[in-house]
């Protein structure tokens, strides 16, 4: 058993960190179960969804919490990861809300992996992004370019491509992505690249090789050069360390 297991058996209830983000007001943060339906939010979720408290949430899935069109964008979203589909990593969204507000917020979603190996649930969290860091009519085609670079993770990403799909130049990209992101567009776009393999180390099968291609590098050498860099431990570490 890992160190986090041993210390998560010996709580007297499971912990959910529901409560720990309850005191981060611009982020919502959740996990759902197996149906996509909420087992645990934070109060930003509660306040987003028009609810007034956390039990009015549990049980229910995103297309019965937020009204059309974002309940079934983010119904899709829960719907694929428990698929088995890639994570979501910093996915730029823009979230209408009960009250007729609007904001970009940046999510993240991850598969909850059960003791069996099996895909039980999902945890996600979204940060808002404050209006001055994405001007509103540059927005969407920055959210456009950077679900592009998710969804094309086995092509070799190129800053200048990524920006051209954006409609800025390569400075203004990597200046508002250091504001949302805190590091450069290229750090961004490495980042991807190595959340995506880290999650098919843990979650797969593959030989390296095969996940060094699935992830845009030309070759195992190539991929495990810039693993370390970013993690410390080369790919195979990674992965019997994530084993044990």
């Amino acid at each position: 058993m890992s160190r986090a297991g041993a210390l998560l058996a010996q709580l007297g209830e499971p912990f959910s960190g529901a409560e720990l983000f309850d005191a981060v007001p611009d982020t919502v943060y959740f996990l759902k179960d197996r149906d996509a339906r909420y087992a645990a939010v934070n109060l930003t979720l509660v306040e987003r969804t028009g609810r007034q408290s956390k039990a009015d949430l549990l049980g229910l899935t995103a297309e019965e919490a937020f009204p059309a069109p974002l309940g079934a964008v983010i119904g899709r979203q829960d719907r694929a990861i428990l698929a088995g589909h890639a994570p979501l990593r910093g996915e730029l969204e823009l979230h209408l809300y009960p009250d007729g507000r609007e904001g970009w917020c940046l999510t993240w979603k991850e598969p909850l992996i059960g003791a069996r190996g099996a895909i039980v649930g999902v945890v996600g969290l979204s940060r808002d992004v404050r209006p001055a860091h994405v001007p509103p009519g540059e927005a969407r085609k920055l959210a456009a370019a950077m679900r592009y670079a998710q969804d094309h993770l086995d092509e070799p990403a190129r800053v200048a491509d990524l920006a051209k799909r954006a409609g800025l130049s390569a400075f203004q990209l990597d200046q508002r992505l250091r504001l949302m992101f805190g590091h450069s567009a290229g750090h961004y776009l490495t980042r991807l690249r190595i959340d995506h393999a880290r999650g098919l180390l843990q979650r797969s099968e593959k030989p390296i090789s095969e996940i060094a291609l699935d992830c845009g590098y030309a070759d195992q050498t190539a991929f495990t050069r810039q693993f370390k860099k970013t993690v410390g431990l080369s790919p195979l570490q990674y992965r019997r360390l994530r084993e044990g």
